[in-house]
């Protein structure tokens, strides 16, 4: 029941974030796996309620919906070691933390960052949590 309060509260945190953020360059990923498909019933709800929640969020803010890119990946690298990546890489990089997002918690992170007229969200899934390895990542930006 504690994991679905925190699903919840990371989808309502992608729902208020607000877009605002230009040129700015989104990190590659980090340690991608490529061909993994995600088996458990819970990540994938957890995953889709995020893609919703996030695109409608960024499409009630100022984003135009027709910038909107949205990319996954399963990582290697722990949930810790993706949202270090991220946030080190990001924060060098000139984007700005929107201190609103959740940020890291046990067993999923979920930021969001403004760079001029980007704006980026980065939610990642531990996997382990769900009989898995390695972490689930999704990356959603769109322009002003």
């Amino acid at each position: 029941m504690k994991q679905f309060w925190r699903i919840g509260l990371v989808s309502l945190g992608l729902l208020f974030l607000v877009a605002c953020g230009g040129t700015a360059v989104i990190p590659d990923s980090i340690s991608k796996v490529d061909g993994k498909e995600i088996s458990d019933a819970t990540v994938k709800r957890v995953v889709s309620e995020w893609q919703s929640t996030a695109r409608k969020g960024l499409e009630t803010g100022t984003v135009k919906p027709e910038t909107i890119v949205e990319t996954t990946y399963q990582s290697s690298a722990d949930l810790t070691a993706v949202a270090d990546y991220y946030n080190k890489a990001l924060g060098t990089g000139g984007w700005i933390y929107h201190t609103r997002t959740p940020g890291l918690q046990d067993g999923f992170f979920l930021a969001g960052y403004e760079h001029g007229t980007k704006s980026l969200v980065i939610g990642a899934i531990d996997l382990t949590k769900f009989a898995g390895s390695g972490t689930f990542v999704y990356v959603l930006s769109g322009d002003k």
